[in-house]
């Protein structure tokens, strides 16, 4: 199956590539989630099919998404989004690098193995960590949601290239507050992995303890435990809950079983933490020996996947879901510093423009520029002469500028518009109006 379509297609900011699994209800495709400044990420993105797209089918996924987002553990695939695009409806998960327990467990018989002992331990610990999660979950009103998934098989545990199992698929969970409810005489779940009460109708936190220890008798001899030719045998079986012992060589997993697979509810483990405990004083595996034990089953789709996030990667940038108009200054309430820097600037610019204009001032020179003395300078006196006379009396001595370039009319201007000002009371300069002719 092709996991990237030749044409990704845009889904809010998300961008949706091929399947890589399909359900009843939903087909399961890699995505990329596109923030800004450049930011990408990988999600897995479910999509309703168009052969379920009733009311009935859209209020499931929208139940399951609801309540998923509202378990937050490390063992529990993450629920980050839901959109709505015209009738189709998606809900984006957290992706991971990974396959089901499920498939790892069917390609390993394949090649004639056998999932190691310590591996399925570790696997269905880490599992009933999650699950215990879900079943101690809260509302939004800090109510406890009485939650119990339902529906626990290997399918539904997505084991990481990270070694960490995670819990997905709260498609049939019961609820407090579930919009969509179960219809009467309606078996949810997969019947080969459903606990005696639930045959009649009731579930309880308990039933996935028993589900857990289901998949963990299958994963350590190899074989279905509630295993018959049809629907009716199948249940049979599991009302009468009949399970074999163990070899010898898996006798320290013996004591777990024997109380996940108690027919009495009241029996079992109280709580899919107390079996996760249990199982780990026993003997379970690392994250690095599930890791290894992934990789090994897995290599060939995970590289086909990790080939595909390449090229969902280098796929183009979907456009900006939003992009706001321009706003002339004229209709902002507020203007930002830069911008009243660079007014500031034009209107001095101007200034400068308009007075130059008036004085008729040329563009300023190398030459030395003169000196205009104050106007109110002292007189320099006059040495006397050797005359018989006596010397005249003194008089001021005004030192007269040098002249700088004008044009021919400024040349014939008379002496009395030079200086072309006067100086107030003040001290400000008063330009002669004669002079500006």
């Amino acid at each position: 199956m092709s996991l990237v379509s030749s044409s990704p297609r845009t889904v809010g900011r998300y961008l949706m590539g091929g399947p890589i699994a399909v359900g009843g209800m939903a087909s399961v495709h890699l995505g990329r989630i596109e923030g800004s400044a450049g930011f990408k990420k990988p999600v897995a993105i479910k999509r309703m099919l168009a052969s379920s797209a009733d009311t009935e089918a859209r209020a499931m996924l929208l139940d399951e998404a609801r309540l998923a987002s509202r378990v937050q553990h490390a063992n529990v695939v993450q629920t980050l989004d839901v959109i709505e695009d015209g009738p189709e409806l998606f809900v984006v998960l957290e992706y991971v690098h990974g396959e089901s327990f499920d498939q790892l467990q069917a390609r390993a018989r394949s090649l004639g193995q056998q999932c190691p002992a310590r591996v399925a331990a570790g696997v269905v610990a880490g599992a009933l960590r999650g699950l215990h999660a879900a079943h101690e979950a809260k509302g939004e009103d800090g109510q406890p949601l009485d939650l119990v998934h339902r529906d626990f098989s290997p399918h539904n545990v997505l084991v990481g290239i990270d070694g960490v199992p995670r819990v997905l698929d709260f498609g049939v969970a019961r609820a407090r507050g579930r919009l969509q409810g179960t219809r009467d005489g309606q078996l949810k779940g997969k019947l080969a992995y459903l606990s005696p009460e639930q045959v009649h109708g009731e579930a309880s936190r308990r039933s996935d303890v028993f589900a857990a220890g289901i998949v963990l008798w299958e994963a350590l001899t190899g074989q279905r435990l509630f295993d018959a030719p049809s629907e009716a045998e199948v249940l049979s079986k599991v009302l009468l809950c009949r399970v074999p012992p163990l070899d010898d060589a898996l006798a320290a997993w013996q004591p777990v079983l024997d109380r996940a697979l108690e027919r009495d509810p009241e029996a079992r483990f109280p709580t899919a933490l107390a079996m996760a405990e249990a199982l780990e004083r026993a003997v379970v595996a690392t994250t690095a020996e599930i890791s290894a034990w992934v990789s090994s089953f897995a290599q060939e789709v995970l590289a086909q996947r990790g080939a595909s996030l390449e090229a969902l990667e280098r796929a183009p940038a979907t456009p900006a879901v939003v992009t706001p108009p321009a706003v002339p200054l004229s209709r902002t309430r507020s203007t930002p510093l830069a911008a009243l820097i660079a007014l500031g600037v034009v209107v001095a610019g101007l200034g400068a423009v308009a007075m130059r204009a008036v004085l008729e001032l040329p563009e300023p020179q190398p030459t030395p520029q003169a000196v205009v003395p104050p106007l109110e300078a002292t007189p320099a006196p006059v040495p006397p002469t050797p005359a018989p006379e006596p010397p005249p009396p003194p008089s001021p001595v005004v030192a007269k500028p040098k002249p700088t370039r004008r044009d021919d009319a400024s040349k014939s201007a008379p002496d009395r518009c030079n200086p072309p000002f006067t100086i107030d009371a003040n001290g400000v300069k008063q330009f002669k109006v004669e002079c500006l002719k």
